[in-house]
């Protein structure tokens, strides 16, 4: 074990959360510092272990970012907080590269710096997205329900996605199933954090921990496809008789009522719980090529137009609640077109590069799937199982994680480099995963 490489994997993690100025946190300015002198040192091998293709795709977005804001004349803090976000996902795949390279087994303790960092985070250099959620009231923020199932899962699940193969086996399945039965009974908005957590218990029973059962997830790709699209809509069932006859609680049968809106299709139910995810698409729409460049205003009643078919009183009242808050703190103006979902976000603000970009990941995580997936048996809960995850956020989360999703992504290509024999792992990793395949 490299001690050297194991702190700075850790210090990534403990500054992943703590933000210093606007969003930007910790690890992000060491990842800006560092990437310019990593990147001159580093572009053959990055050439070679097939991240570049990735890295240009990221450069797109900056240049699509840039055309949006010429384009569209974008107010100065827009354009500011749009470059920094391109130029930080450029950056963090150039640093995500070479960290992985030099020590692909210390992934782990990025996730124990990264459990200390949300909680670290709470009551000193807050993240801006719970500013905004919770008008930065830390009283408020720690008696909702969201708060504990984030936090917690990071916890709970530590063993499994940082020591996956030496934990036992009960163990890997216990702890996320235990997060989706935590997240359905304590809160009305905890359904996406369930079905991730199933999604992530039913991966990990059909991988197994040995590269022979994780082959399995490959060579049955597209049957395990189909059935976890019978499985969403089976689920939709069970959690519609859950809540309509008040198993889940009172709040949670108000709010099926609200979001169904007296319909029982699983689109009618995911427009209403998830409408800001889809706003934006109406202005794409209208210029699907350039965008409206970042933090976009809405001059043509796009939030109006969606809400009056699809919205309801709730969504409103939260829009205009975070909307609210971020004009009084001048980080945006009132009227923002909300693009609640990574794709969504991306392809408004930067244009057409912006969707290129998320349509390269989308890809990149089908062929992890379909053929790398057993390559780095290490990182199977860490990428495999938490891929459904990922999934959930391209399409109905705002993007927020710079440097999380750029190195997963990456993780992603360097387990096809080691597949391909691009990469070889180091010993201790090969050493450990013999010994698990000889004692399963």
């Amino acid at each position: 074990m490299n001690k050297r490489m194991t702190c700075l994997w850790f210090i990534v993690g403990l500054g992943s959360s703590l933000q210093i100025v606007a969003s930007l946190s910790i690890t992000e300015c060491i990842v800006l510092f560092s990437t310019p002198f990593i990147f001159l040192k580093d572009y053959q091998q990055m050439r070679r272990d097939g991240v570049m293709l990735f890295f240009w795709v990221s450069i797109l977005v900056i240049v699509g970012c840039i055309v949006g804001c010429i384009a569209n004349k974008t107010f100065f803090i827009g354009v500011v907080r749009g470059l920094a976000t391109t130029t930080l996902i450029a950056c963090s795949i150039v640093f995500s590269h070479w960290l992985i390279r030099k020590d692909p087994n210390g992934f782990k303790w990025m996730f124990v710096g990264g459990a200390l960092s949300s909680v670290i985070s709470t009551f000193i250099f807050q993240k801006a997205v719970d500013l905004v959620q919770f008008d930065g009231d830390i009283d408020l923020m720690m008696a909702g329900p969201l708060y504990w199932i984030q936090r917690l899962g990071v916890f709970v699940t530590l063993p499994t996605r940082g020591w996956y193969i030496h934990m036992p086996f009960v163990v890997n399945i216990t702890a996320p199933m235990f997060m989706a039965i935590f997240s359905m009974l304590t809160s009305t908005s905890g359904r996406s954090a369930a079905l991730t957590s199933i999604a992530f218990v039913a991966i990990i029973i059909i991988g197994g921990q040995t590269r022979r059962t994780m082959m399995r997830l490959s060579k049955n790709f597209w049957l395990i496809t189909c059935l976890g699209i019978v499985g969403i809509f089976a689920m939709h069932r069970g959690y519609k008789y859950a809540a309509t006859h008040g198993m889940l609680g009172e709040d949670a049968r108000k709010k099926y009522e609200i979001q169904s809106n007296g319909e029982n299709s699983l689109g009618r139910l995911v427009l209403g719980g998830r409408s800001q995810a889809f706003i934006g698409l109406l202005a794409c729409r209208d210029k699907p090529i350039i965008g409206w460049g970042p933090w976009a205003m809405d001059t043509k009643g796009y939030r109006e137009e969606f809400m009056m078919k699809y919205g309801t009183l709730e969504d409103v009242m939260e829009m205009q609640r975070s909307q609210r808050w971020l004009a009084s703190q001048g980080i945006i103006k009132e009227n923002l077109i909300s693009c609640h979902a990574h794709i969504t976000e991306f392809w408004l603000w930067y244009g057409i590069f912006g969707l290129l970009f998320w349509i390269y990941v989308i890809f990149v995580f089908l062929r992890y799937l379909r053929q790398d997936c057993f390559a780095v048996p290490q990182w199977f809960a860490w990428l495999a199982c938490s891929i459904p995850g990922m999934f959930w956020a391209i399409f109905f989360s705002p993007f927020a994680s710079r440097l999380g999703t750029s190195m997963f992504v990456v993780a992603c290509l360097m387990a096809r480099a080691v597949r391909q024999g691009k990469f070889h792992l180091p010993e201790e990793m090969i050493v450990e995963i013999e010994k698990v395949e000889r004692g399963k």
